[in-house]
């Protein structure tokens, strides 16, 4: 697996400009022809980016007319309105695309949804990870059938019998809302309390990993009960940018404390040019 020289990322495959590249930093790289390891040239390319699906579809559709939708096409000028447009003009049968296409979009024709590697956002380390794809799949699942013509949705999935995609079968919003803050309040989670992100970056790792740790040392002392808080840690993408990323997670029933004692921490510490220190309260994200 090649990853970015600047992010602990893998580096996607682009097959029209043939070129690796980094979908956090925009870091770009020629293909290896060989294993830099072992100098094997067995190189294989795997995975089910948009443009290898389209290469599936175009086979098994040979008369079908296919287009694609993704990050690529979307960064030229009205491509993408064009492209929907065309779609709903019956100009296009089968449109392709990443999330983008899922949401907003009204088109009365279209009878058969598929959603391809259900589970990729289902297993991300963030609480609201399980709401955020039921959202999607309720989504994209509503483009199918809204014309005369009853439409159906298939879901490619390892996971089955997550309650994100069982509610989302059945449309069940009400259903998923009260497990899901039934599993919350279990786990002691947003919105039953509040969450405080504290993460301190460099561009080197020992340097980050020990302001972090001496910072996770300091707080423990500072923090008020019931507020309670992690180990430090290092963050889901360790490194992104060129920078090494360590965390402190912290809970309490007061975003007000949370953000006074955090900021409070970081300023008394006195952090060096090469390192940053980024507070997060209220996170909607984890990455």
């Amino acid at each position: 697996v090649v990853t970015c020289l600047h992010c602990s990322l893998p580096l996607t495959y682009h097959r029209t400009e043939d070129r690796l590249m980094c979908h956090l930093c925009g870091f770009k790289a020629l293909p290896p022809r060989s294993c830099p390891e072992c100098r094997s040239a067995n190189i294989l390319l795997q995975g089910y980016g948009t443009q290898k699906v389209e290469e599936i579809l175009r086979r098994t559709f040979p008369a079908a007319r296919i287009t694609r939708v993704d990050a690529d096409v979307a960064r030229r000028k009205n491509a993408v309105r064009t492209i929907l447009n065309q779609f709903r003009a019956h100009k296009i049968d089968i449109l392709l695309g990443t999330q983008m296409i899922a949401k907003g979009l009204d088109f009365p024709n279209v009878t058969l949804v598929g959603v391809l590697n259900a589970d990729l956002g289902l297993h991300i380390p963030d609480p609201r990870a399980g709401e955020r794809t039921f959202q999607l799949l309720t989504q994209v699942a509503g483009r199918a059938g809204r014309g005369d013509l009853s439409g159906e949705v298939i879901i490619q999935t390892f996971t089955p019998q997550s309650p994100s995609l069982q509610y989302a079968r059945h449309h069940d919003t009400d259903g998923f809302a009260a497990q899901e803050l039934e599993m919350r309040r279990a786990f002691d989670l947003p919105p039953f309390t509040h969450i405080a992100v504290l993460t301190i970056r460099s561009q080197h790792e020992s340097m980050a990993e020990f302001a972090t740790q001496t910072l996770a040392s300091r707080l423990r002392g500072m923090l008020p009960p019931p507020a309670t808080m992690t180990d430090p840690m290092p963050a889901p993408i360790p490194r992104a940018h060129g920078q090494f990323r360590f965390q402190i997670t912290v809970k309490g029933p007061s975003a007000r404390i949370l953000s006074r004692t955090l900021r409070k921490l970081v300023q008394e510490a006195g952090l060096g040019e090469d390192l940053t220190a980024i507070i997060d309260v209220d996170a909607m994200s984890f990455m």
